[in-house]
């Protein structure tokens, strides 16, 4: 940084705050301006005057006025919005009666590419079956099986398109 020419001894503003003790936070707060005017202040060598005095007229940074500095910024603390939580849609299982799929490779009721739909679900979780009917026939696959042979289309015969 340059040094302006009332600066006290040629130091720089921001030393002098240093020499005293102050962060540039603190000062901008007891000074009343904000820290990034204070940067600007800093790197200005034109800047007024009366900058050098009010820095030199500053107090040795204690304690208590670290304390006060403080408890201000923490009485003005910006409250924090609080936002009404965003409406969801329910989750939606992985599979339905009535989902399109397609063999993904042969899968003994049908030929890789081959379209069918799942007509009914059994069990839960883990132990899920799900009943694949294609053209050729129909047959239960745990899911394990159902994702190495099958994938779904996305479509649903039996659903009813969403409102928009």
């Amino acid at each position: 940084m340059t040094t302006h020419p009332s600066d006290p001894h040629g130091e720089p503003l921001a030393q002098i705050l240093r020499n005293k003790g102050w962060s540039v936070r603190d000062a901008a707060e007891f000074l009343g301006v904000s820290r990034q005017r204070l940067y600007s202040v800093f790197a200005d060598t034109n800047r007024a005057r009366l900058w050098s005095c009010a820095v030199a007229g500053m107090p040795q940074c204690s304690p208590e006025i670290k304390t006060a500095l403080k408890a201000r910024r923490t009485a003005v603390a910006k409250p924090k919005l609080s936002r009404p939580p965003r409406p969801t849609a329910p989750p939606r299982p992985e599979f339905e009666v009535g989902d399109g799929v397609m063999a993904s490779k042969y899968a003994g009721i049908a030929e890789e590419g081959h379209e069918g739909f799942i007509a009914a679900l059994r069990g839960q979780q883990k132990d899920l079956q799900i009943l694949v009917r294609m053209p050729a026939g129909e047959d239960w696959f745990p899911v394990k099986d159902f994702h190495e042979f099958f994938a779904t289309t996305g479509l649903n015969s039996t659903r009813k398109p969403e409102q928009k």
